[in-house]
């Protein structure tokens, strides 16, 4: 591998913004930039992007998937990536994050690509959306996809693998009371603000055991200082391993959104998704020995894990695809802080290489 041309390609893919759900032009950039690599793209209904490449040096004719999502978090235009060699790092210029979440790993695979002297068929996924709800991967055209186990590159340390995630439950909620005029007629209103506050007070939230979270990450109400809220919007979570355990701690959290708005006499419309069903893959399943032994190649000892958050891996599993999550080298995710580790990049892509040439 080409650590330069990785570096290069990397700071390339992060200065063309993709904050989500607008990931579109990044999507076309990175499709013209596989296609200079040889393959056959395609993108769905969705706009997702599906890469495929024939087997190189290799009687292996079982494809195997890869799959790195396109959107960023924001504040993710005009980011600026400064790579300091001294320090062995890449990072923005403070003013926005850097996109290593996942452009690292789209990046690596790019490199995978280059690097690789044989590898069975491959199928690169570029999904859309991964940052509000993986929607790319819960609309992708799965008819497309021919393997039947892949790896998810999207996690921090190269050293990462994934082989478990949490059932993962979104409540958006909307409290509707009666406005009127806080200083003239408070008491002919109704307000929403106070029923979700009655609410919250109520719930337990953040970590409530070691494989449960919950919690409410956006609290909207009233429209100004002196008028009665009428209308609050909630969006709230919940994730557990245990899938009958989430989906108990949804009902408990949306019974005391519905007691909240019978106490206050406001009306309340609670729409439940289920995003992703949790799924454990075995420790000694090939898919997960084969990484793991390809990271002990170059002298990582794999950290083989559950995680509460959720990836796309956990769509690709309940459409029957295998798969799991591993690392790409880079911290402080979804910050300005970000920053991406060049001797782990070099790991994260020589394991890849490592990995598909054994496959070959």
């Amino acid at each position: 591998m080409n650590t330069e041309r990785l570096i290069s390609t990397f700071c390339e893919l992060v200065k063309i913004p993709s904050e989500s759900p607008n990931d579109q032009e990044f999507i076309s950039y990175v499709e013209k930039f596989l296609k200079i690599e040889g393959s056959k793209t395609k993108l769905d209904s969705y706009g997702n992007l599906i890469v495929k490449f024939k087997e190189k040096n290799s009687k292996n004719k079982t494809p195997i998937a890869f799959c790195c999502h396109a959107d960023t978090v924001k504040p993710g235009k005009n980011i600026k990536p400064i790579v300091d060699l001294e320090k062995g790092i890449i990072s923005s210029d403070g003013k926005t994050i850097l996109g290593a979440d996942d452009k690292a790993g789209i990046a690596e695979l790019i490199e995978m690509i280059r690097a690789a002297e044989k590898h069975p068929p491959l199928e690169i996924i570029i999904t859309r959306a991964e940052e509000i709800g993986s929607l790319g991967a819960k609309n992708l055209d799965f008819s497309l996809i021919g393997a039947k186990k892949a790896y998810v590159l999207d996690m921090d340390s190269p050293d990462e693998l994934v082989i478990g995630e949490a059932t993962h439950i979104h409540m958006d909620v909307t409290y509707t009371g009666k406005a009127a005029h806080s200083g003239v007629e408070p008491e002919n209103g109704i307000s929403s603000v106070l029923a979700a506050v009655e609410a919250l007070h109520e719930m337990k939230l953040g970590r409530l055991d070691a494989e449960s979270t919950a919690n409410v990450g956006v609290f909207k109400g009233g429209e100004a200082r002196n008028i009665i809220p009428e209308v609050t919007r909630l969006q709230a979570e919940c994730r557990s391993l245990d899938h009958k355990k989430a989906l108990g701690i949804a009902e408990e959290m949306e019974n005391i959104f519905r007691k909240a708005a019978q106490a206050s006499g406001t009306k309340v419309d609670i729409v439940r998704d289920i995003i992703s069903s949790g799924y454990v893959i075995p420790k000694d399943s090939e898919i997960v020995q084969t990484y793991a032994n390809a990271l002990k190649v170059h002298g990582v000892n794999p950290d083989i894990k559950l995680i509460t958050a959720g990836t796309d891996a956990a769509l690709f599993n309940e459409k029957g695809i295998s798969a799991v999550v591993v690392g790409i080298g880079c911290r402080k995710i979804h910050s300005k802080e970000e920053y991406a580790i060049i001797s782990e990049m070099e790991t994260a892509t020589k394991t890849l290489v490592t990995l598909v040439e054994g496959l070959a």
